[in-house]
């Protein structure tokens, strides 16, 4: 059934006679033969057609509009209703043709109405009334029969023509309804229509000019909204003067500009001779304010933009980057460095006083308490690693905000230094070296104090704690005594003390301000500080470009966040930033194949090395030389667990989209700041079980450190058929039966089940569904460059996370990666609302096979 347009609320079309218009206009019911010039379309001036990207797009653009809206058709001199299918593409052709209708009846040369009813017969006619009845009496019939038409309510309900407000009645005897044409007022499928009144072709065309019209000016009129911030920007033009500052004063004097005017200005890049100076007017305060759209900027512009200081620029930043929480870090190491030298200088009074003791003296284990066992094997680097997962929360944030704080300076940063910047997917132990080259100092103070707290700490502690005397030494029923070992002790407390310095000085570091007014949490957070400006403009055409490729093409300009909202800046004509080098795998490094196989490698020859460093012997010298040598490995662990859990994380967002049909809670999901501890519950909470497991790993590295620092004995002894005699006594070491098994059965079923969810891992992500990595802002932003969802978020740059969630929620939409028809039409790869094109897939250029709108001599080499 042939789709039949609604008309408008308020104008129901009525179910008409197929002959309404064969029969004379006298014989209409109430309704005389009124002459009419000419209609209200005639009259109205014509429009002009505006081009539109089609009916899909939009259906995606104006959800809340019906599938079908009629516009007033034109009227011709019979006044007759016509329905138009959507303008783009013609009426489609009825299944069927609703038949002519009879030629009228014969009538008596008096219409006028009478009290008599006429019969009207086809083969005579019936008798007049009788010529006597006065004129007083037939004007008086024909009031009576206008007054019981409009008691009825019929009315033909024509258009805007005359005759719709005045009353008719039916004639009698006469059948003026054959057939009923239906009809649907919301828009639905309908009954056919032909013949009923389909207009000449200007008419046609003049409806489908406006009903395009109104689909065009309500997108315009939402995509203006895109880089409406631009309209308040002061341009300033170079002018040629004699004896003013060169071009290399014009952003000092362009920012003075700004500052005095409070706007911000805008400077073109002119390309000036060296013999013929030239510089900025200052002395007028006028200027020309930009008003021109988005699609009208080119992404090769070299204006500059110069902006104001904010006074009320806000400076939010999570709880573990504050001063109390950055105060608490630095009291607790103050205190375990004291804690440290104490016992140390304990200790060695202690031997002094007595050469054969110590902290703690004791011939068998099992003669101290539970408490005093744990605080000897267990506790110190159980503390250290607890320790070692605060300084981690704190180190999480800062790298991941880093990027902000150095978009919020006055003059914003390079893309280098901050749109193309990412910290959390790098190795943990070289990203103090690339924070110190961009000289992103607070990096470098919460990634080193991370390193040290975790990692260098637990290793050194765990080799200070000695037994005297040596093995070879021991016998039983002798005193054995704990000591700290100077050397190793000084070590920790240096460490320590190096931890709280650092820690001072980042809360000094932490007094700049971010910028932010809440937690830029996802993909939403980044697209809604881009949609008041101008700067998808220079992601033009990087929707599947690599990493390098991305930062080529803004190494020549610098980024400001400027009132929440993500800006361009200076223009840098001549850029001097090294391009790194970056792979073009999709992947990041601790997720690809072949470094998976190694770090599964490595695990699997850590289980086998431990069995033999304990129960091998001669095996055991190593552990005796080196008491941290084990520690250190399991240190290894953690370290790659870390990074293989940070590269997780910051995937799975962009892994749910590349599945299609994602919910909107996927576009402010972000799993890169949370809490370590309360990752696993969240992520399970979310049903995201591998994310929850991969933290659960995060988890058991920590608890492997801490098992593993206590093997230090020689497991031989606890093997059955041993300890059968006095010198093998299981009484002569520093560990119990029981004490050894626990620790060694944790720890092999630790790593065991890290193999395990590793190459579970490996499985799930190691596939590539991704053109680039996504770990910087840069990356984001090429994928939504040319998306219509950025029509949602604009005016919600200062929206927090759990409103923008509700405000994504309320918009009822899906959303995915893939192949999507962007807002200039032509074909992309970018994270936009359902319904996408196609899905992505690696290496295949969707677009390729699609004959772009922009395309020169597309046709001819088709």
């Amino acid at each position: 059934m042939e789709e039949v347009r609604s008309p408008h609320v308020g104008s129901p079309v009525l179910s008409r006679h197929p002959s309404d218009d064969t029969i004379p206009s006298a014989l209409r019911a109430g309704s005389p033969v009124v002459e009419r010039t000419s209609s209200d379309e005639e009259r109205r001036p014509p429009f002009k057609r505006h081009s539109t990207s089609g009916s899909s797009r939009i259906s995606q653009l104006f959800p809340s509009l019906p599938d079908s809206v009629v516009v007033p058709t034109s009227e011709g001199p019979s006044s007759r209703r016509t329905s138009y299918h959507y303008p783009s593409a013609p009426p489609p052709e009825p299944l069927y043709q609703i038949p002519p209708a009879p030629a009228p009846p014969n009538f008596h040369e008096d219409t006028s109405y009478t009290s008599v009813p006429i019969n009207f017969d086809g083969h005579h006619h019936s008798q007049a009334a009788t010529p006597q009845r006065s004129a007083t009496r037939r004007l008086l019939d024909q009031l009576g029969s206008r007054r019981s038409a409009r008691s009825r309510g019929v009315n033909y309900n024509r258009l805007d023509d005359e005759e719709s407000g005045m009353g008719r009645g039916r004639l009698k005897h006469v059948d003026e309804m054959d057939e009923i044409i239906g009809y649907d007022l919301s828009g639905f499928d309908g009954t056919p229509l032909r013949g009923l009144g389909t207009g000449d072709a200007g008419s046609s065309q003049r409806e489908r000019d406006i009903d395009e019209a109104g689909f065009a000016a309500e997108y315009h009129r939402l995509e203006a909204q895109l880089g409406a911030g631009m309209t308040s920007i002061l341009e300033v033009p170079f002018t040629q003067r004699e004896g003013t500052q060169s071009q290399s004063c014009v952003p000092v004097a362009a920012q003075i500009r700004a500052e005095q005017t409070n706007t911000v200005v805008a400077v073109p890049e002119v390309v000036m001779d060296n013999n013929e100076p030239s510089g900025l007017d200052l002395e007028s305060l006028e200027g020309r304010g930009l008003t021109r759209g988005l699609d009208q900027i080119q992404p090769s512009s070299t204006k500059s933009y110069y902006f104001p200081p904010d006074p009320d620029m806000p400076a939010w930043r999570p709880f573990s980057m504050g001063a109390p929480w950055l105060s608490v870090l630095v009291s607790i190491a103050l205190v375990l460095a004291g804690l440290q030298e104490f016992l140390c200088q304990l200790s060695l009074r202690r031997v002094n006083a007595d050469p054969q003791g110590g902290l703690v003296k004791f011939k068998k284990p099992q003669e101290l308490t539970v408490l005093e066992y744990f605080t000897w094997k267990y506790a110190p680097v159980l503390f250290f690693v607890i320790y070692g997962i605060m300084w981690q929360m704190t180190d999480y944030e800062v790298k991941r905000l880093e990027a902000f704080y150095q978009l919020s300076k006055k003059t914003g940063a390079t893309a280098a230094e901050s749109l193309n910047m990412d910290y959390t997917t790098f190795l943990s132990w070289l990203v103090p070296l690339r924070a110190l080259r961009h000289k992103h100092y607070a990096v470098v103070y919460a990634s080193i104090s991370t390193l040290v707290a975790s990692g260098l700490v637990p290793i050194l502690q765990s080799a200070s704690v000695s037994v005297f005397p040596d093995k070879e030494e021991r016998k039983e029923n002798e005193w054995k005594s704990i000591r700290i070992e100077p050397a190793w002790s000084r070590a920790v407390t240096v460490c320590l003390v190096l931890v709280a310095v650092l820690g001072c000085v980042l809360i000094y570091e932490m007094r700049r301000k971010s910028g932010l007014l809440s937690d830029p949490k996802g993909i939403a957070g980044v697209a809604a500080m881009a949609t008041r400006s101008h700067i998808l403009t220079d992601f033009q055409g990087l929707d599947t470009a690599s990493l390098d490729d991305i930062h080529k093409q803004l190494r020549h300009r610098r980024y400001i966040l400027h009132r929440s909202s993500l800006w361009q800046g200076e223009y840098i004509s001549n850029s001097h930033d090294k391009i790194e080098e970056h792979s073009t795998d999709p992947r990041p490094l601790m997720l690809r194949l072949r470094a998976g196989v190694a770090y599964i490698t490595f695990i699997i020859l850590f289980i086998i090395t431990i069995p033999l460093l304990i129960f091998v012997e001669g095996a055991t010298k190593v552990t005796e030389t080196l008491p941290f040598f084990l520690t250190t490995l399991a240190i290894a662990i953690k370290l790659l667990w870390g990074t293989l859990n940070s590269d997780v994380r910051m995937l799975e967002p962009f892994l749910i989209l590349s599945r299609r049909h994602a919910p909107p809670e996927t576009l402010t999901l972000d799993y890169t700041g949370t809490n370590p501890l309360f990752l696993p519950i969240k992520a399970f909470l979310n049903k995201h079980y591998l994310v929850a497991l991969v933290g659960i790993g995060a988890i058991l590295t920590e608890v492997l450190t801490v098992c593993v620092s206590s093997f230090s004995v020689d497991g031989r002894r606890f093997l059955p058929g041993r300890g059968h005699n006095s010198s093998d006594s299981p009484d002569n070491v520093d560990e119990t039966f029981k004490s050894f098994w626990i620790s060694f059965g944790l720890v092999m079923g630790i790593l065991s089940i890290l193999v395990s969810i590793a190459v579970l891992v490996y499985t799930k992500r190691s596939h590539k569904f991704m053109p680039r990595q996504v770990g910087t802002m840069a990356s984001i932003l090429a994928f939504i460059y040319q998306s219509k969802m950025l029509i949602t978020f604009v005016d919600t740059e200062r929206f927090n996370s759990t409103r923008m969630t509700r405000h994504l929620e309320q918009q009822g939409k899906t959303y995915g990666l893939g192949w999507l028809r962007g807002r200039d039409g032509n074909t992309v790869c970018g994270i936009d609302e359902e319904e996408l094109l196609a899905n992505y897939v690696y290496k295949k250029n969707f677009g390729d096979a699609i004959i772009q709108p922009n395309q020169v001599g597309a046709w001819e080499n088709w």
